[in-house]
């Protein structure tokens, strides 16, 4: 019964130490977003599948809380989007993620950060994430190399951070309720389209 269960809670050990490293955390940045051409560069969250299935509602569901910064280092919108097995969201930088910031429509900031924690469905709640692995994002970045020349687009995936801390977790959830309570309707981004 002994080594019973002391094989058990090697087990366990093993298996909540692989489940930290999964990358769960994943980072990118925008720019250009108040370009003078109007040009939007959307990102995209892809949920590959590897928790379940969409053969059952929810089965294979995996949240994507998103946490919205600006050049200054301050969250100016946060907001938390299932997407389904196999499904991928297209957001919006200008019209979902930056288009209703706290510190107000006018103000909505040019270039920024924009950071994913994949969480769970059963908690999908970007003010208290509970990290589970399995979402890919892509972004597209506008670049302008010279004021008022053409503007050419590029895509890269979203890097994964593996080493991150849980105080940074808990700073983006604490931040993100603050965000969502002081900014009265504001600060807060929406899913677009698609999941």
């Amino acid at each position: 019964m002994t080594k019973m269960i002391v094989l058990s809670l090697v087990l366990l050990c093993s298996f909540l130490a692989v489940a930290q490293m999964a990358p769960f955390y994943q980072v990118n940045y925008y720019s250009h977003r108040n370009n003078a051409f109007g040009a939007d560069a959307p990102i995209d969250i892809i949920n590959p599948g590897s928790t379940g299935s969409p053969r059952s509602t929810d089965h294979g569901t995996i949240c994507a809380d998103i946490y919205v910064f600006d050049a200054n280092q301050r969250m100016i919108e946060c907001c938390n989007c299932p997407v389904t097995a196999n499904g991928e969201l297209e957001l919006s930088i200008r019209n979902d993620l930056t288009g209703n910031p706290i510190t107000g429509a006018g103000s909505a900031p040019d270039r920024g950060t924009i950071k994913i924690i994949a969480d769970a469905p059963t908690i999908c709640n970007a003010a208290a994430p509970l990290p589970v692995s399995g979402l890919v994002a892509y972004a597209t970045h506008l670049k302008q190399l010279t004021p008022g020349g053409p503007i050419s687009a590029t895509e890269d995936e979203f890097q994964f951070v593996s080493n991150v801390s849980q105080a940074e977790i808990s700073f983006l959830g604490t931040s993100c309720a603050f965000t969502r309570q002081l900014g009265s309707g504001k600060g807060i981004c929406t899913c677009g389209s698609g999941g």
